[in-house]
Formats: C-alpha cells, structure tokens, sequence
C-alpha cells in the first residue's frame, strides 16, 4: 500500500530537468511513461551527460520516494522518451544496482529494491553509534562560527516545519546530521555514515509523511542543539542517539504499517 503524497515538498515531484529537456514522469500500472515537455523531438544530448543526468534523477526519485519500493523501471519508455539507446540507461542501472537502490534480474524488467524493515532496523542500531561518535566528536572540534553555522541551519528547518514543508523540512534536517558527521572530521566515520544513510534514505523519506512523528523530532533537535550550545560533547552524543533511536523505531513501525512496497502514490 503506498503512502498519501503531499503537495507540500516544495517542487514539482514528477518533473525531470535533463540540462534543458523538461521531461514529466509519470507512472500506471506500475510503469513509468514519459511525455516530452518540449516542442518536436528532444535533442541528442551527449553521452556522458547524459549517463549522469539519468544517474542523478534516477537515484534521486527512488531515493524521494517518486519511484516506488518494487516499481517496475520499463527500459524501453525511457529511452524512446529521452531519444537515446539503451545503454546510457543500463549503465545508470549498473551503478545504481551496485547502490541497492535497484534490482537488476536476467530476463526480467529492473524493479526499485523493496524495503526490508529487518535491514533498516539493523542499520539504525548501526547509525546510533555513529551518530554519537560524530555527535561528540563534532562538539569537541566546533568553533564559534561553525556553531552559529548549526544555529542557521537550525533555524531554517524549524522555518520549514512551521510551515508544514514537508520535504523541505526532511531535507534540512538530514543536512544537518551530514555536517554535524563533517564536524567530527572523520573520513571512515564520515564514509561509513553516507553508506549506511544511503541504504535507510528511502524507508526516512516514508517517515516524512508520519505527521505524528514531526513534534518529537523537532523537540529532540532542540535537545541536539542545547547540547552543543552548552559544550556538552557527551549531552550532544546522547542526544543524537535518542534521536536516532526514535526516528528509527517511527520508521520501522511506518514500514510494518504499510508494508515493505513503501512509497508515495502516484
């Protein structure tokens, strides 16, 4: 069952800009087609633009949620709408195969990988420990303009939830937790963090339309931030797992509600 989409995420969820060419995805039945946006047919654009365009959009709809858990990718729709060949399209496949994001079967149409609640609660045990190393880290390291940094940030996503973007809001909160993990001047930390966020992205972006979940989330970035304004690195390690914990266990309850095929509608 897929989850009600919202209005609210601040762009036009089923339009794709590929430098130039407007392109609207749409899907039925389970698979997408394409209605050109521009007058006569599209023109060539390079190959290596091109493979990147696709690499980009494709992930990051999957990502958001546009291209559902389980959603059939039809090959041969987008490359008639985007005038080219197949093999720009699969090579953005490959790479988001090797992602986990799609799953490439012989003799069989690409589907979007389902979500497994099982993985995702695994890897957010994982996340509460990073997120605390970062957390502590990041206030040991913080000077006074990153701190006013944070506090910027965090006044445009509290911005975003009084006005009930959705999306927006999503989005700000994940940049934080990202520069809080660059902060703590880690790279394995800081590369093993993006690998584990990339895998939960999708089953986070189901929780975006929990509205019963916005209050503590909001709340337990205000504890986040009453931490590091106090230069308290083991509050702010605290804190960040509480969080953590939280978000995961909304999510994993979100993903049981409506099963493993999470998405918005379309």
């Amino acid at each position: 069952m897929a989850l009600p989409r919202t209005d609210s995420i601040g762009h036009d969820a089923s339009t794709l800009n590929l430098q130039g060419f407007r392109v609207d995805a749409l899907v039925t039945r389970g698979r997408p087609k394409l209605r050109t946006g521009m007058r006569g047919r599209p023109s060539t654009i390079a190959r290596d633009s091109l493979h990147g365009a696709l690499l980009t959009q494709l992930r990051r709809m999957i990502q958001e949620g546009e291209l559902s858990p389980g959603e059939q990718i039809v090959e041969i729709s987008l490359c008639e709408h985007f005038g080219v060949s197949r093999t720009p399209l699969r090579e953005a496949l490959k790479v988001l195969s090797s992602e986990g994001l799609v799953e490439l079967r012989p003799r069989r149409t690409p589907i979007v990988t389902p979500v497994d609640p099982v993985e995702i609660a695994a890897i957010f045990e994982v996340l509460e420990g990073l997120e605390s190393v970062a957390g502590r880290r990041a206030c040991e390291n913080m000077s006074d303009n990153d701190l006013a940094e944070l506090e910027s940030m965090h006044a445009d996503m509290v911005a975003e939830h009084d006005r009930g973007h959705r999306g927006a809001y999503q989005a700000k909160n994940r940049n934080i937790h990202f520069r809080i993990v660059d902060w703590a001047a880690n790279p394995v930390l800081k590369a093993a963090y993006a690998n584990y966020m990339m895998r939960v992205v999708r089953a986070r972006a189901t929780n975006t339309y929990n509205s019963s979940r916005w209050p503590g989330s909001r709340a337990e970035h205000e504890e986040i931030m009453a931490a590091f304004r106090a230069r308290d690195p083991e509050g702010v390690a605290a804190a960040l797992v509480r969080h953590t914990r939280e978000t995961g266990m909304s999510v994993i309850a979100t993903l049981k509600r409506y099963g493993s095929a999470v998405g918005p509608s379309h």
